[in-house]
């Protein structure tokens, strides 16, 4: 469960997540700075260690929703939390992709995990649907992903309408439109607003990913999208890469 947007930039882009849980799940660590084989990267933590957001000094985000395929059930064996931390010290989105292909997967529950490369100007789309992956590339523009426990089709259509609208303000595609659109309850809030509430889970958190040379800038509010609009408890920077040490290091 969770909503993702996406807007290019003229030399980056500007995410925003809304990471929706089961209000009972143990509280996600706020984001921290790790080093990868000489790649500095930051993201929030699982517990358990794993992830659903993280960047890295190439420019490079990855980006994790569940997928609800309806009635079928797959028995969970090993978390999705842990598919994107492997994936950090990559700029290329060729190299990402053969990561990802030889990855073991068996035993995770479905997801989506989406891949932006600035450098390539390149976004990856990875389906995992329990037992097979598939991959397909997707052209650099404005775009936006759905995930409800209730129905990935349902939150689709109605939060994609919440969306629709939304880019007809005057000052859409805007740090401040972002934030507040993430924090909407429209139509009305529960399931399948862009902000959840539900008795048993929510938004719980969002995670704003701020990528223009020289910086990529992570911030994080922990607590109901809704509750926070522009304020954020972490705000990380990386410092960027030039083109040339990303061709070398990814």
């Amino acid at each position: 469960m969770c909503t993702l947007s996406f807007i290019p930039r003229s030399s980056g882009y500007l995410i925003g997540m809304n990471r929706d849980e089961r209000l009972a799940r143990e509280q996600s660590l706020p984001p921290e700075r790790i080093s990868l084989n000489g790649v500095d990267a930051i993201y929030p933590r699982e517990a358990s260690g794993g992830t659903w957001i993280g960047s890295n000094s190439l420019g490079v985000t990855f980006a994790l929703l569940n997928r609800n395929p309806g009635a079928t059930r797959i028995p969970k064996q090993r978390s999705r939390g842990f598919v994107i931390p492997p994936l950090l010290d990559y700029g290329s989105p060729v190299k990402a992709a053969r990561r990802m292909a030889a990855a073991n997967l068996e035993g995770m529950l479905p997801f989506r995990l989406i891949g932006c490369f600035p450098d390539a100007r390149a976004i990856l789309e990875w389906n995992w649907d329990g037992n097979d992956l598939s991959a397909m590339q997707l052209p650099w523009r404005k775009r936006h992903w759905f995930s409800s426990g209730v129905s990935d089709v349902l939150a689709s259509s109605i939060r994609g309408r919440t969306f629709y609208a939304a880019w007809r303000r005057r000052n859409a595609g805007s740090s401040d439109w972002l934030r507040r659109i993430h924090a909407s309850h429209a139509p009305t809030p529960g399931a399948l607003s862009v902000c959840v509430h539900r008795p048993d889970a929510a938004s719980v958190s969002y995670t704003e990913i701020d990528c223009e040379m020289p910086a990529l800038t992570m911030r994080h509010h922990a607590g109901y999208p809704c509750d926070g609009v522009g304020r954020f408890q972490s705000e990380l920077v990386l410092d960027l890469k030039t083109r040339s040490r990303i061709a070398v290091a990814s």
